[in-house]
């Protein structure tokens, strides 16, 4: 899935508004991606779409959902164009995405966090990704950064707070 952080912020924040109360936070959550995600998108005027039996153009409305829980759940944080950082996310690692998916073959959907892939510095020439994952087999948090290999032994400051999130990989339990 592909999570758009502005416009998942710019949502909240004119639902905040629109209730009269006001914030100044640029931080999301993983929640509000999956609800902005099922958000029904109304296709008119210039976009609407060409039927190739009737051959016209009808308003028509775009709702993604999820339809099964896949085993992987690769989440790809899209921050929009240039050097769009300043939106944080608020992720754990793990998550319940129950109310998010239309045929459950399980009571509840829990996915565990495996892997980071987190962005340092700006764009273009400067940028540089770093991988942090799981090690299932010592069950301990591991950072790959080039040719080095390091132990994560703070979960929360080492992988949650360190760069930017950029693609976020769980696992169903």
């Amino acid at each position: 899935l592909i999570f758009p952080l502005e416009e998942v912020k710019n949502m909240k924040n004119n639902a905040f508004q629109n209730n009269n109360i006001q914030i100044n936070n640029n931080c999301v959550t993983l929640y509000e991606c999956f609800i902005y995600n099922q958000k029904s998108e109304l296709f008119s005027g210039d976009n609407r779409n060409y039927c190739n039996i009737c051959k016209q153009l009808w308003d028509s409305n775009y709702t993604s959902k999820i339809f099964s829980s896949p085993i992987n759940l690769i989440l790809i944080l899209n921050r929009g164009k240039g050097n769009v950082y300043d939106v944080k996310l608020d992720f754990s690692e793990s998550i319940d995405i129950t109310q998010f998916v239309l045929q459950k073959d399980k009571p509840q959907i829990i996915y565990n966090l495996y892997g980071v892939i987190t962005h340092i510095g700006q764009s273009g020439p400067n940028a540089h990704f770093v991988a942090s994952c799981k090690n299932p087999i010592d069950n301990k948090w591991y950072r790959f950064n080039d040719a080095f290999v390091n132990p994560i032994n703070n979960f929360q400051k080492e992988v949650i707070e360190f760069g930017t999130p950029y693609i976020l990989f769980y696992h169903r339990i």
